[in-house]
């Protein structure tokens, strides 16, 4: 994922209440979102989803979705109005970052609309905690959500134990790479670090990139210094660690950062790649490229560059303290909770038949992945059903959403500093324990 943008100006802060203000009433255009990652209605969900319109009066309801998910989501919300005849929606798109913007300065001028796209983490948990997104757990318990989203996906809907999302994706990260790669090594899915750094150093004997990553905007190279810290901290303290719980000072968080600069200094990371689009390193892994640390969105994506995912193999990252678990972070809907009972009950109805099994199966091909606890799987995206059983069995938030955006910041240029050999990894990492002391003590 990629931060959201600051603003250092009055200035700008108009400019982004006119976004909001047009946003409301037309589609914009953009690009495509981070991860990219619907026939009948969704009466066979458990509980009461999938239930008629609200009876009485018809009631409109604004929705703000990514503009690169209407291609599914036009049609969906269409059939949807049709079954809920006194239900009407107004759809609004943004791109990426003009969502995150946009419902912030809406948030402050409060007029958020009646439900939301956004992700987990940091970013949902602001509208959460200031009381700006609907409290939706004994809407979770009355409609049997337990029987329908993975458990991953409802924990990661949590904030102070209750939900405040409807799922909708469940994204989780992974290793992939090229099975003709691993058949003429003869090469299985390593179960420990040593074992994948030995494969990764007969790649390079060979003139292979074993690590293509584009370090432009930082979140590529954090997924594999978030994997290194799980693997030298442990789940427990890395929890602690992106709780700002434990200090980053701390041997494991060094013992990261000096692994990402040994993989540096033997030539194993893409050259110049510090400076390179991730865009341009994905090219790398269709071409010479070794290991990919991607996610569910993958197999879209190879599709989407005329490459056949069924000819990729995927492996968890290996962690030799337990049950190896997986990056993972939450797409999914949050309904204000300052708009009228009538227009809750509408949009929970719309977020509900949108992530519904008879929905989701129907649009499988281009929904990406589901927050579902099962679902059809597709020779198009042959990895997405594996990878959320995977998932189930033990993960963490991706850290972009887990810590603060001030204190990603600091990682994102701390662990650039130690690549470029500005700072000793025991340098950035009591920079790291600053920007955490520095954001509790304004963040009481």
């Amino acid at each position: 994922m990629r931060k959201a943008r600051k603003w250092s100006s009055l200035v700008l802060v108009f400019a982004l209440v006119f976004l909001a203000a047009c946003g409301g009433n037309s589609n914009s255009s953009g690009g495509k979102s981070d991860s990219g990652g619907s026939s009948s209605g969704s009466g066979s969900q458990s509980g009461n989803q999938g239930q008629s319109a609200p009876s009485g009066d018809k009631v409109t309801i604004s929705f703000w979705g990514l503009d690169d998910q209407m291609v599914y989501l036009d049609p969906i919300i269409k059939e949807f109005q049709q079954e809920n005849p006194n239900i009407t929606v107004e759809v609004s798109t943004f791109n990426t970052d003009p969502i995150k913007e946009s419902l912030k300065v809406a948030a402050s001028s409060r007029t958020l609309p009646d439900i939301w796209f956004n992700w987990g983490g940091s970013f949902a948990s602001f509208y959460s905690k200031n009381g700006l997104a609907m409290d939706l757990t004994q809407v979770a318990a009355d409609h049997s959500w337990e029987s329908v989203y993975n458990p991953a996906a409802l924990e990661l809907a949590k904030y102070e134990g209750k939900i405040y999302m409807v799922p909708f994706h469940l994204a989780s990260l992974g290793v992939f790479v090229k099975k003709d790669l691993y058949d003429g090594y003869g090469f299985q899915a390593p179960a420990t670090l040593a074992e994948l750094e030995s494969h990764m150093a007969k790649m390079a004997e060979d003139g292979i990139t074993p690590l293509p990553v584009g370090g432009k905007g930082g979140w590529m190279l954090m997924r594999w210094t978030e994997q290194l810290i799980e693997h030298f901290a442990g789940p427990e303290l890395h929890d602690q660690l992106n709780a700002l719980e434990a200090s980053w000072t701390d041997p494991a968080v060094v013992s990261a950062l000096a692994k990402l600069k040994e993989w540096n200094d033997k030539g194993w990371f893409t050259k110049g790649f510090i400076t390179m689009a991730p865009e341009e390193a994905e090219m790398y892994m269709y071409s010479e490229g070794g290991y990919a640390l991607e996610g569910t969105w993958f197999d879209q994506t190879l599709s989407s560059n005329g490459y056949d995912p069924n000819n990729y193999l995927f492996f968890k990252f290996p962690n030799e303290q337990g049950a190896a678990r997986m990056s993972s972070f939450l797409e999914g809907f949050q309904i204000s909770a300052e708009t009228t009972p009538e227009k809750q009950e509408a949009a929970v109805k719309l977020a509900e038949y949108i992530t519904s099994p008879d929905v989701v199966n129907k649009y499988i091909n281009d929904y990406g992945a589901p927050a579902l606890s099962d679902f059809a799987s597709t020779e198009a995206a042959p990895h997405v059903k594996l990878m959320a059983e995977e998932v189930s069995a033990g993960n963490f938030l991706i850290t972009d959403q887990a810590l603060p955006q001030e204190v990603v910041d600091k990682l994102f240029e701390v662990t650039d500093a130690v690549i470029l050999n500005a700072l000793t990894p025991e340098q950035a990492a009591a920079e790291m324990q600053k920007a955490a002391d520095q954001y509790k003590a304004n963040n009481p």
